[in-house]
């Protein structure tokens, strides 16, 4: 077992990153089947377990409920990294730190479309896969920016 030897703020931020990929990665899962769920709905052919599911709204409620989760624990990274982490834009760092800059964008406009414009249904679903994707590409594409694109 390896011991770490990081500053405790360093070790918060982790976790925060952490819990807030994780959440997101909820989000998108709920946001998938709430695509599927409406889908079904529309075509007039509920099956399987999207019988068994709740109301469209509810599914969109929950998904609302992961996205402002998701966000809140994303900003808490964010500052944390800027406050614990001594270059956020060291060569090494820069794109997970821009990608998630991104993403947080991203999740914001989202968030505000919904409160302020009523985005619901496939606009929502579009939004949070693209908030996932630029996400997603900031935890592991930074990696593969480094080691394969860049060669460091």
């Amino acid at each position: 077992m390896q011991v770490i030897d990081e500053e405790p703020g360093i070790l918060g931020h982790i976790l925060l990153s952490i819990l807030a990929y994780g959440m997101f990665t909820i989000a998108v899962f709920q946001a998938l089947l709430l695509l599927l769920q409406d889908h079904q709905l529309k075509h007039k052919h509920p099956s399987g377990l999207i019988k068994n599911f709740p109301p469209l709204q509810t599914m969109e409620s929950l998904l609302f409920g992961f996205l402002w989760a998701g966000w809140t624990l994303l900003s808490l990274s964010l500052i944390s990294g800027w406050l614990f982490v001594e270059n956020l834009f060291a060569q090494h760092l820069v794109h997970k730190t821009l990608l998630a800059c991104l993403a947080w964008v991203v999740f914001s406009v989202l968030l505000w479309g919904r409160n302020r414009l009523g985005w619901r249904g496939h606009k929502a679903i579009r939004w949070t896969l693209a908030g996932f994707c630029l996400l997603m590409l900031a935890y592991f594409g930074s990696k593969l920016v480094r080691e394969y694109i860049l060669h460091i």
